[in-house]
């Protein structure tokens, strides 16, 4: 089994690389892996999407995809102030 630990290309949470799952339509390139949580997003996006042409489907995953990105980071920064706050 493979144990390398990868980041998901989305939210940045590490993962073993086996937990990784294929983000298309929300991430264009095959070699990106996203975590079992973004692939939530990305099967509903599947379902929503099912049936429009590709430029609706790029429009859609780019905005997505960087509301992701943003809430992540968000997420991360609160943890990090929590720990912060929680040490002094």
């Amino acid at each position: 089994m493979n144990d390398k630990i990868i980041q998901c290309a989305i939210c940045t949470n590490e993962m073993r690389e086996w937990e990784g799952n294929n983000p298309q339509p929300l991430l264009p390139d095959m070699e990106d892996k996203v975590c079992r949580d973004c692939n939530d997003f990305v099967t509903a996006l599947r379902l929503v999407l099912r049936g429009t042409d590709n430029e609706t489907m790029r429009g859609y995953s780019e905005v997505i995809v960087s509301i992701m990105s943003l809430a992540s980071g968000l997420k991360k920064a609160r943890k990090m102030h929590m720990q912060m706050m929680e040490e002094e």
